[in-house]
């Protein structure tokens, strides 16, 4: 009967259709009994498999096999639990590869004030090239924005842009532009901006600047968002401060934004934070924010010890990528995901601006399971047709779902092994394109890892057609 049960979920596992699948499951069986299934059952001919095996001995060790076929893993230890998963890699990559590259850097420069402060800042440590990353990207009218976290020292500007569409050519290594302006950019004073991770730009040219990840000892802040406005030269125009016991001042690590235009304007808030993750809600007419705690935005354990080239990722993180359906849909949905983890849950945009239902535990009743991605995922954002775009850290790669569709119909866009090192954030304009920088992030959250500047390149943007806007437009 064991075997039977073991047997069927094993080829409810192969015969999944899309592209990339990745699942774990558990097997009360020894190794004998075990390969005896994987002879048995009919696997998928058409793609390569890569077959992951966790084992786990009487006294609860565990370790991984990485196979590159179906041959089972011999090994010493009495097996009481086998975990596996299978990703079935496309046997042409090439036609997966529809987001063309944009923009590349080897390194980050900007547009300094003289040749005076460019020289005192590499000299003082004010400025060290190879600890600059890009994280978050947005586009309003003919600029690229770019958030740039200060996840190490040496980064003197933490929100920059550079022109698009200028009859500039420079496509590689060009210099980014301080926004609103290098004074603005100033860590001295907590009323300038810190450690930006990402942005949000409404239709009314107001950006929304999560100012808020408070790691290490980057800053001593509070965590706030900020509202400039682009149609006024990036003019302040408010700047609202979180409270402790919403982000933390200390370990607060406010990630990812999304804005709902609608009741005088909210905006859906991942923290990231190891300590206090959640959701957080603030609205601009009420100039409130609160935030919902789950275990559905914790990390999910059996999704760690994922691989991005060749590098094993076993951090724990939580709550990570947000969107929002379109302003067209009714009964808006807010979608978010762990980056540890395969799942993909959603509340109602009407609960998440209920304060007082969110001072209870009845929200949790609207949660809902949406489905399991191919793949962990960091970066999500969804156009004006209901089309989710999210990230596949392990795959290099894209996936994207339509909401009126079930989640099994979703697929793989993009799969991009050579260029597209851990893909991030997303960004759309007002001309059909859909934007995606991949940024290699994670060697900048390692301090083990020594960065050094070198001419390969680390940073790109890439575009892809898709002929929609983003969700804050309807159809």
């Amino acid at each position: 009967m064991v075997v039977n049960s073991v047997k069927h979920r094993i080829q409810k596992l192969f015969s999944d259709k899309r592209l990339v699948t990745f699942r774990t499951v558990e097997i009360p069986l020894g190794r004998k009994k075990i390969e005896k299934v994987f002879n048995e059952v009919e696997k998928p001919k058409s793609e390569k498999l890569n077959l992951c095996v966790k084992f786990k001995n009487q006294d609860g060790a565990q370790s991984d096999s990485f196979l590159k076929n179906l041959d089972m893993y011999r090994s010493p230890l009495q097996l009481i639990l086998v975990c596996f998963c299978v990703t079935q890699v496309p046997s042409s990559a090439s036609a997966y590869n529809n987001f063309q590259v944009e923009y590349e850097w080897s390194y980050l420069n900007f547009t300094w004030r003289s040749i005076h402060q460019y020289a005192s800042a590499l000299n003082n440590g004010a400025y060290i090239p190879q600890n600059i990353v890009p994280a978050g990207l947005k586009i309003y009218k003919r600029n690229l924005y770019l958030s740039l976290p200060k996840i190490r020292r040496g980064v003197p500007v933490t929100l920059a842009y550079i022109p698009m569409g200028t009859g500039d050519s420079q496509k590689k290594n060009k210099l980014l532009r301080p926004f609103p302006n290098w004074e603005i950019n100033d860590s001295k004073n907590c009323s300038n901006l810190q450690s930006v991770h990402s942005m949000e730009i409404d239709t009314n040219g107001i950006m929304w600047v999560l100012d808020g990840m408070r790691l290490g000892d980057n800053t001593r802040c509070p965590p706030k968002l900020v509202f400039l406005d682009l149609n006024h030269n990036g003019f302040l125009v408010y700047s609202y401060v979180f409270a402790n016991s919403v982000s933390l001042q200390d370990g607060g690590f406010l990630n990812d934004i999304v804005i709902d235009e609608s009741d005088g304007g909210f905006a859906y808030i991942t923290d990231n934070s190891n300590v206090d993750p959640g959701l957080v809600v603030y609205s601009r007419r009420r100039n409130r924010a609160w935030k919902l705690r789950d275990r559905t935005m914790f990390p999910e354990l059996w999704a760690a010890n994922f691989f991005v080239e060749n590098k094993r990722f076993e951090n724990l993180v939580p709550i990570d990528g947000i969107a929002l359906s379109p302003k067209s849909n009714r009964n808006r949905t807010v979608f978010y995901c762990s980056l540890t983890g395969l799942n993909l849950f959603s509340l109602s945009a009407s609960v998440l601006k209920d304060e007082e239902l969110c001072k209870t535990d009845k929200w949790r009743k609207s949660v809902k399971h949406v489905g399991e991605k191919h793949a962990q995922t960091d970066g999500m954002m969804m156009d004006s047709t209901g089309t989710l775009y999210y990230t596949l850290l392990p795959f290099n790669g894209v996936g994207n779902w339509n909401i009126k569709e079930e989640f099994v119909s979703s697929r793989i866009v993009e799969y991009n092994r050579h260029d597209m090192v851990w893909p991030d954030g997303f960004a759309m304009d007002q001309e059909g394109y859909l934007y995606l920088i991949s940024n290699r992030i994670f060697d900048y959250f390692d301090q083990g890892v020594q960065l050094n500047l070198t001419d390969g390149v680390k940073f790109r943007v890439f575009k892809l057609y898709t002929g929609t806007k983003s969700y804050l437009y309807g159809q």
